[in-house]
């Protein structure tokens, strides 16, 4: 358990990570006038960090002792756009974790609900940790603002979060095992956060990995995870043997729709032949011996054809036309100085549309969505860190879009919107300027 006391006291960061840049801040909600805004950011007085609550409290509300401004705060507290990017945008994060909360009129005690989860990649399910934790102010006359926005971001961004990561998912689905895990860890974790001037309670509830088929859940646990996680046993050697028919000398030059169907006959042959080998490209799983090219046809046109496939049967029943989607989580960004670590991390999808897949030839398919793919990774490994932490996550969007448009084609348009795009970004090292 001594691990979780690190854990702690290095995630103990401060509030100007949100809240103390200098500058002009976006508007996040167009709901609001600038005017409306400056009054929102007039109550982030110079300083105001390191006043205790009890000060911050009494400079609020002289301030805002007025109908019209109360009305104002009243507004942007039920705003449902800015709530939800509470956790990405400044402002809103000022506003929810600190204004609100701090001069509400039951300031005292503030509830604050979330979720945690387990960090294996799409498509693979996760574990979740659904929790309510309560900050109680014991003394707001020695208590801190920021001390208090640092105790709330260290238990909703690392203390729950933590519990959940490198665990196997054997751990993960044994709910019993879990169960003792959490309590013990929230045990320590709130034995150190607790002060004096502040009381906090968590409650919890924990939502397992689903046990497989047959399986046993035990104390003793392997690291056989992504064998225990398959659905299905890797392809075989015959398994391949008939899928690599597909690959003639001249299939790249095939029209894209004629290989599809081919591709489509042979799946409906044989159902959990084509799990098995679908099962080894998502985990990246092969068991046979292929060749460099026999893997580029297995995890690319196999791969892309077979979501175009997909969607062409969802579509043959919706009646409308679905489009194939696109996902990944590309490599977390990080550079750590003195100690201090800033990290950029990004989810993205985008979808694309063929016009007439009789027109073009699957080699044409394969390098457009391949060059758009490189594309972006060429993006987020070429941009320095340093630029990338300056950016949000609009900033991102745009790149990408811009990419999807520079390799769309007269038969193929790729597209890509906000709706489609993870971005976070953290800079541990301000905490400590």
């Amino acid at each position: 358990m001594k691990k979780y006391l690190a854990i702690i006291l290095a995630v103990l960061v401060s509030i100007n990570a949100l809240t103390g840049c200098t500058g002009q801040k976006a508007m996040p909600d167009n709901a609001f006038s600038k005017e409306d805004y400056q009054k929102l950011l007039a109550l982030q007085f110079d300083g105001y960090e390191d006043m205790t609550v009890s000060e911050y409290q009494s400079k609020v509300w002289k301030l805002t002792d007025t109908t019209e401004y109360r009305n104002l705060l009243e507004r942007f507290s039920k705003d449902e756009t800015l709530y939800q990017m509470k956790d990405s945008d400044e402002t809103a994060s000022f506003l929810f974790y600190v204004l609100e909360p701090l001069t509400a009129e039951n300031w005292q005690t503030r509830d604050y609900s979330g979720a945690a989860t387990s960090n294996f990649p799409f498509p693979a399910e996760n574990a979740t940790l659904e929790y309510t934790f309560t900050l109680t102010i014991l003394d707001a006359d020695r208590i801190k603002v920021k001390d208090y926005f640092d105790i709330g971001l260290s238990i909703r961004k690392d203390v729950l979060q933590d519990i959940l990561r490198n665990r196997t998912k054997e751990e993960l689905r044994n709910e019993a095992f879990m169960q003792k895990e959490i309590e013990s860890y929230l045990d320590e974790a709130l034995s150190y956060m607790q002060t004096p001037e502040l009381s906090i309670t968590i409650e919890y509830a924990y939502f397992p990995l689903s046990a497989m088929e047959g399986e046993q859940q035990s104390a003793g646990f392997d690291d056989s995870d992504k064998q225990e996680t398959r659905k299905y046993l890797n392809g075989t050697e015959e398994d391949y043997r008939s899928l690599l028919a597909l690959k003639t000398p001249d299939y790249q030059n095939r029209a894209l729709a004629d290989f599809n169907m081919a591709l489509l006959e042979w799946a409906n042959e044989d159902y959990e032949r084509m799990e098995r080998i679908s099962e080894d490209t998502a985990w990246n799983d092969f068991q046979v011996n292929l060749t460099t090219e026999e893997l580029s046809f297995v995890k690319s046109t196999v791969f892309l054809s077979g979501m175009e496939n997909g969607k062409y049967v969802q579509s043959n029943y919706t009646g409308q036309k679905e489009d194939p989607v696109y996902d990944e989580y590309l490599p977390q960004k990080t550079i750590v100085e003195n100690g201090n670590t800033a990290w950029c991390s990004l989810y993205y999808q985008f979808s694309y549309s063929i016009s007439y897949p009789q027109n073009i030839t699957v080699g044409e398919r394969d390098n457009c969505i391949d060059e758009m793919i490189n594309a972006v990774h060429k993006f987020w490994s070429d941009t320095d860190i340093e630029d990338m932490l300056q950016m949000n996550e609009q900033d991102i969007v745009t790149e990408l879009q811009t990419i999807a448009m520079a390799h769309s084609t007269d038969d193929i348009t790729i597209s890509t919107g906000k709706e489609q795009i993870h971005f976070e970004r953290m800079d541990e090292r301000q905490f400590t300027n």
